[in-house]
């Protein structure tokens, strides 16, 4: 588990994070140089990619004029601090722009000691996109994608926060009877697939409805 600004790390791996970022910062400004021209941004990262994520919300979003242009980030795997930006928000609706989504997904009643409950973390429910502890049955599931992208698997989980952390049922797919690790990190985007992909979809139709 890496906290917010990759505090707790050895000396190299501090350096480690702080060389990739570097490379994340200069193609972003890359991007915005040559291939933005003033469009809307949306912002997808996982794991390291969300705790690059974070920061580059905090350098170029936060409280600066780019903010505008923002319809959304999700930013899931890593944890996100309610205090950590001035003016950015919380999604707390599924139509909401200008905010930032981010989650964390175990095991229904998963904690230890690197991954426990904090309700200071941010968690956003990708069946229902609230922050609250609303519980979200499978039935708002839209389905899930495993390896290769090849086939959706609908109604996999239900979901519902719990004080920072994301707790869902094990999933149903072929295969998911041998599944017996209850961090599902590694599963974050891949398990809420159809969910995420229709929202973004959602945000960005209400941000240009806006303009």
């Amino acid at each position: 588990c890496v906290s917010e600004g990759a505090t707790g790390l050895s000396p190299d791996a501090a350096k480690a994070f702080a060389l990739a970022y570097d490379d994340v910062r200069r193609a972003f400004e890359y991007y915005l140089q040559h291939h933005n021209q003033g469009r809307p941004i949306l912002l997808a990262a996982h794991s390291q990619g969300a705790q690059h994520g974070r920061r580059l919300l905090k350098d170029y979003f936060d409280g600066k004029p780019l903010q505008t242009q923002l319809v959304a980030a999700y930013l899931a795997g890593m944890p996100v601090s309610r205090g950590l930006y001035q003016t950015l928000p919380p999604c707390e609706t599924p139509e909401q722009t200008g905010c930032f989504c981010t989650w964390r997904t175990y095991r229904k009643g998963y904690s230890s000691r690197y991954y426990r409950q904090d309700s200071s973390i941010v968690s956003t429910n990708p069946l229902n996109w609230r922050t609250d502890t609303a519980y979200a049955p499978k039935s708002l599931h839209q389905g899930a994608v495993l390896r290769g992208f090849g086939k959706i698997y609908p109604q996999p989980n239900d979901a519902q926060n719990a004080q920072g952390l994301l707790w869902v049922s094990k999933p149903r797919f072929p295969g998911s009877f041998l599944i017996t690790r209850k961090n599902y990190h590694i599963a974050d985007y891949n398990l809420f697939y159809m969910n995420i992909r229709e929202n973004a979809l959602l945000r960005a139709r209400r941000f240009q409805e806006k303009e």
